[in-house]
């Protein structure tokens, strides 16, 4: 494929520059998902904090095919911090005309491999009809896939695919090994961005009988393999990316997890978990009436990928429905879960490098007829760690934010179904269609438009009323907007944690109704403008300024920030609704000198002396930066060596200038939003126009102002 192709000669290009280690750990294949040309693996969830690769084809996750320009399962999205090699649903059943167990699946870890000599490889066993897509809906009114009729979230991707097929029908590759429970699935998955939310994508799974046979003893599992990396230091297939990772199960929960162990090779360990939430069943299994006697039928499974040489209990299966040589069946591992004592041991990897797989699974469901269908739903859950234990100990005070994450999955699967018995019960029709609703989330507030304003040591944030301030909750159907919360991070925070940056954001004030007995009743007469406020080419009327007028906040000059506003409700007690916040408006900004074209202000440079190393600085030599200032609107700055060689040229326009051009704020700048400039700044990464990073030395610049044609010149001291 061209677009694979493209990619790999940019890993080829950025190896050298920031990564440890250029040699393949094992045979896993991740230049592609081996998808047909119908078949999609471009969608990914990007409204809260999980970037998910969805498909219609049975899996999720992108086996690191398109790193870094693509998410797998990055946390927080932006980070580069991934959790999921290939994900994909399994489902198992016995044919009544033909009582044989077989098992279909989306992905396992024997995909792209041969299972004897000689014979093709293993291929996805779900596909799509040819005229298949993706289809997006979104609840948001600002997206452009708005559905306000059919949209269940924030952004909803829906995916149709069958296992009828031995032979696919678009390439004409056989898929070995497969026998067809002639099933359709209808996908959809769920992300919302609300700050109780943004940390979980549900995936519901309904599975329809298309044959003219009935199915029998059903089970339904979801399998992955969890690669928690943080791939800023370890890229997705070097040496030590795959086998450092502990695995754990949670049956209280229903719950299978994945944490990076130890950080091997390029340490600290990547600082998060994912887990694999079974949420629920409809109808329930065989011997269940509750989501409380769920678990009772919830199956946890683990093999070491591809291995048939260590403990007989995690070899890899590879039949359907024979134990072959002591490796447990496909149906025996939706069927039944692995030793109680087998589990622990898996917290611990070893070190051959090759990694766990995991399957969770459920049932049986007494049978499906033809033309009958059910639905399973699991989430995928992320999770910070708490506290400041070693990774590798993984407590259970670790995983607390982990089992607060998966709690709030839960209340979004069970939306009307207070008691989760699958039945509306008096008093659970909260949106009063008469009929049991799941994922239904009460609302906070719509978040406000914001702008912002960055000049010399300042910057200013205004947002409007309208969207948040007449907000209706439609599970109260009050307007019960309350005020808004300002945030804004720390100088620094950005190349100390960029990982975190958008968790790093603190509260800066806070403005809410002054008449009632919620918060702390300020109002709004210190941020509330006298009249609107309007900027050219844009309609908003923004009313409201932080900082409030005669409050000083100074700022550092070339330092990142970034500020948020979000609006938050009153809650309803008489619910047990807690108040709730919306999505934070992000931006990111620089402050910096105006752009000015009077000749009596110096141009310079600054920091000057530069020393290299200095604190702001990330590793490697295109991870630095210098700021040019009191820079013309649009001009052309050349640096010459004392000796008068070029080193550097560089077109400034302040109307579009976001600092791309180096890697610095690439680095350091993982917020999902460009940063906005002062305009009079321009930052350089002293590296040549030679591609090659400058040396020691007095350097000289100057500075055409291509409207005005005027020049100014400077001077700079790089000390290495």
């Amino acid at each position: 494929m061209f677009r694979q192709s493209i990619l790999r000669s940019f890993f080829l290009s950025v190896s050298t520059l920031a990564f440890l280690g250029s040699i393949v750990a094992d045979d896993r294949d991740i230049d592609g998902l081996g998808k047909t040309a119908n078949e999609s693996d471009s969608s990914f969830t990007n409204v809260g904090k999980i970037g998910l690769t969805i498909t219609n084809f049975g899996t999720i996750g992108t086996r690191n095919a398109y790193w870094p320009n693509q998410p797998s399962c990055e946390y927080p999205l932006g980070s580069r911090i991934e959790h999921i090699f290939q994900g994909g649903l399994w489902v198992g059943a016995v044919p009544r005309n033909n009582p044989q167990q077989q098992v279909s699946t989306g992905a396992h870890d024997r995909l792209y491999t041969s299972l004897n000599p000689g014979e093709p490889v293993q291929q996805p066993e779900f596909a799509s009809e040819p005229d298949s897509t993706i289809v997006e809906r979104s609840s948001l009114s600002e997206s452009p896939h708005y559905d306000p009729n059919n949209a269940i979230s924030h952004q909803d991707f829906i995916a149709s695919y069958t296992d009828k097929f031995t032979v696919n029908p678009t390439t004409g590759n056989p898929i070995p090994h497969h026998s067809p429970l002639n099933i359709s699935v209808r996908q959809e998955s769920y992300a919302w961005n609300f700050p109780f939310a943004d940390f979980f994508v549900l995936l519901s799974y309904t599975i329809k009988n298309a044959s003219v046979d009935t199915l029998d003893s059903v089970y339904v599992g979801f399998w992955y393999e969890g690669v928690v990396r943080n791939t800023n230091n370890v890229r997705p297939g070097v040496s030590g990316y795959y086998g450092r990772c502990g695995n754990g199960f949670l049956d209280s929960l229903r719950m299978m997890y994945t944490f990076d162990y130890d950080g091997t090779p390029v340490p600290p360990a990547a600082d998060s978990y994912v887990g694999v939430k079974l949420l629920g069943a409809m109808p329930f299994p065989r011997g269940v009436d509750s989501l409380g006697s769920l678990k009772t039928r919830t199956y946890y499974n683990a093999w070491r990928f591809r291995n048939t040489s260590s403990d007989v209990a995690y070899w890899s299966p590879s039949d359907d429905a024979e134990n072959i040589g002591g490796a447990r069946s496909r149906f025996d591992r939706l069927a039944s879960s692995l030793a109680p004592e087998k589990i622990p041991p898996l917290r611990i990897p070893q070190n051959d490098g090759t990694g766990v797989t995991t399957l969770l699974s459920t049932g049986p469901f007494r049978r499906l007829l033809p033309e009958s269908s059910m639905t399973v739903t699991f989430g995928i859950v992320c999770a910070r760690k708490y506290g400041t234990a070693p990774a590798s100990q993984d407590t259970r005070e670790q995983k607390k934010t982990l089992y607060t994450n998966a709690g709030f999955a839960q209340q979004a699967y069970d939306g009307e179904d207070i008691n989760g018995n699958n039945d509306l019960d008096p008093g659970e029709d909260l949106n009063g269609n008469n009929k049991l609703d799941h994922f239904q989330l009460p609302q906070p507030p719509r978040p406000p438009k914001v702008h912002v304003e960055v000049g010399d040591r300042t910057a200013a944030i205004y947002w409007d009323m309208s969207k948040s301030e007449s907000s209706i909750d439609p599970i109260t159907h009050q307007q019960d907007f309350e005020g808004y919360r300002v945030y804004r991070s720390n100088a620094g925070a950005d190349f100390t944690s960029p990982e975190d940056l958008l968790l790093t954001l603190n509260l800066a004030g806070e403005f809410d109704m002054p008449d009632n007995n919620i918060g702390y009743n300020t109002g709004f007469s210190r941020i509330l403008l006298p009249q609107p406020k309007f900027f050219p080419g844009d309609t908003v009327a923004y009313w409201y300024k932080f900082p409030p007028a005669g409050d000083a906040v100074t700022h550092l000059n070339g330092w990142q920030y970034l500020y948020g506003v979000a609006a938050y409700d009153r809650g309803d007690s008489a619910s047990g609704i807690a108040s709730l916040q919306s999505k934070t408006e992000v931006r990111r900004v620089v402050p910096g000198t105006l752009a000015t074209s009077d000749v009596s202000k110096q141009i310079g440079v600054y920091p000057n002396p530069y020393y290299v190393n200095a604190v702001w600085d990330g590793k490697g030599e295109r991870n630095r930066k210098i700021y040019f200032y009191n820079l013309p609107k649009r001009c052309e700055i050349r640096v010459y060596t004392l000796a008068g060689d070029v080193v550097a040229d560089l077109l400034h326009d302040a109307a579009t200038y976001d600092g791309s051009g180096i890697a610095w704020f690439r680095q350091f700048g993982n917020s999902g939003t460009a940063p906005q400039f002062a305009g009079g700044e321009h930052a350089w990464d002293l590296v040549t126009k030679f591609d090659q990073a400058i040396a020691t030395g007095l350097y000289l610049f100057s500075v055409k102002d291509s409207d005005t044609g005027d020049i100014r010149t400077g001077k700079f001291l790089v000390i290495k």
